[in-house]
């Protein structure tokens, strides 16, 4: 049986971040073409294409994109597991394309540091 692998977006919830800006800047290329709307509207998402912006919120609305502290979006990876994927691909590109590297790499290591605490 092959692999299942996932990409997750996921930002830290910080001061004078917004969820829904971060969901669009790091998906919002991808909701803006019509397989990946399409794709989101059979897994029950109510998005179009011609709206990136709705897209994104309907993202964060429906835990699609993970925000929260580093715990509660650990949580949500170990979710991914129980559901059967074999391999979680944490992506914080919302986060850098607003906050930068150094904010980017923050919530990475604070997530890693939350999923390694949540196992042990």
């Amino acid at each position: 049986m092959p692999r299942a692998v996932t990409v997750v977006h996921a930002a830290v919830n910080r001061p004078h971040r917004n969820p829904y800006r971060l969901a669009y800047a790091a998906a919002r290329a991808h909701l803006a073409g019509p397989h990946y709307s399409d794709m989101l509207r059979r897994a029950g998402l109510s998005v179009h294409h011609s709206r990136p912006n709705l897209g994104a919120r309907a993202l964060v609305d429906a835990g699609v994109f993970l925000h929260g502290t580093a715990q509660e979006i650990a949580a949500g990876l170990a979710e991914y597991g129980r559901a059967g994927v074999d391999e979680v691909v944490v992506n914080v590109a919302g986060v850098y394309s607003d906050h930068g590297r150094e904010d980017a790499v923050r919530d990475l290591r604070d997530i890693l540091t939350a999923c390694c605490e949540a196992e042990s």
